[in-house]
């Protein structure tokens, strides 16, 4: 069996704390963020110098990037760099099956596995170590892999063998949670109008058929108390449901209510660019 040594690069609201929940575990971590690594490191962590260094130092890396770009810079440094001959990159960062396609192949034009494990559940469930995780890829490095998915989250699915499997169900989860922020906040802001307590809606919602990720945990947690700290920015749902556009056009798939989506989205992060998600709502009511 391969005594993990696990890298990390990309240590921002969800990449940090997974990585501390992997060293908790009992595992060697060596990480680096672009941002600052000692600074955003987990205590205990070793700090590495650039993507290379960690991809040199581990036997599995996992990313955690918030953007396509950084993502595809990443994985080119990875596919130059010297290796273990059993390693593996481990993509949590959301960035549709077309990037994870292309990742996959240009790794293994090097002899690097890669496979795909989006994960779910935000920021606090990234904290609480409650994430879901989405892998696609060997069934093999499924096994190898679920004991560090373990540290980090309570529910591991194998959704299919292909490179970008992974991705697409991160895709499909994606469309249903943003969509709903903006429908929850709509229809949230419809029933103060008339007078309704929010905290009285969601109890009522909970138990009835419109249930639903933003009832049970945004709302309750960061709009009531009005907080709006889940740690999940604007602009990555922005991104997010952009990119979920992105995908289903290139297939000739519908996406109408991700449009309508964006185009509440849109405005409010160009006017909020350092917002939390959860804003959404007031900018809705009062809009």
């Amino acid at each position: 069996m391969i005594q993990e040594i696990v890298g990390f690069i990309g240590l921002g609201n969800m990449g940090k704390p997974m990585a501390g929940h992997i060293l908790n575990a009992g595992f060697k971590v060596v990480t680096f963020d672009i941002a600052g690594t000692v600074e955003r490191a987990p205590e205990g962590a070793t700090i590495a110098t650039s993507a290379g260094d960690v991809a040199q130092q581990s036997t599995v890396i996992f990313l955690s990037l918030p953007t396509l770009k950084a993502n595809a810079d990443v994985v080119a440094e990875i596919a130059e760099s010297d290796v273990s001959e059993d390693f593996v990159v481990v993509n949590t960062s959301t960035v549709g099956p077309t990037e994870a396609v292309a990742a996959h192949n240009r790794l293994r034009g090097k002899d690097i596995a890669y496979v795909d494990a989006p994960v779910s559940g935000g920021a606090f469930g990234a904290r609480e170590g409650t994430l879901a995780v989405m892998f696609s890829g060997e069934e093999n490095l499924f096994t190898r892999l679920e004991p560090l998915f373990a540290a980090f989250g309570v529910n591991s699915f194998n959704v299919g063998a292909e490179p970008g499997q992974g991705q697409r169900m991160k895709m499909v989860n994606n469309q249903v949670a943003i969509s709903a922020v903006v429908t929850t906040s709509e229809a949230i802001a419809y029933g103060e109008r008339g007078g309704l307590d929010m905290k009285m809606m969601l109890d009522v919602l909970n138990v009835s058929s419109g249930r639903n990720y933003s009832t049970e945990h945004l709302f309750p947690r960061f709009v009531l108390p009005g907080t709006h700290n889940s740690g999940g920015p604007t602009s990555i749902i922005r991104k997010d449901i952009a990119l979920f556009i992105k995908e289903a056009k290139a297939e000739g798939c519908r996406y109408d209510l991700a449009e309508s989506t964006l185009d509440v989205l849109k405005p409010f992060d160009d006017e909020n660019p350092d917002s939390d998600q959860t804003e959404v709502y007031p900018f809705i009511r009062d809009d």
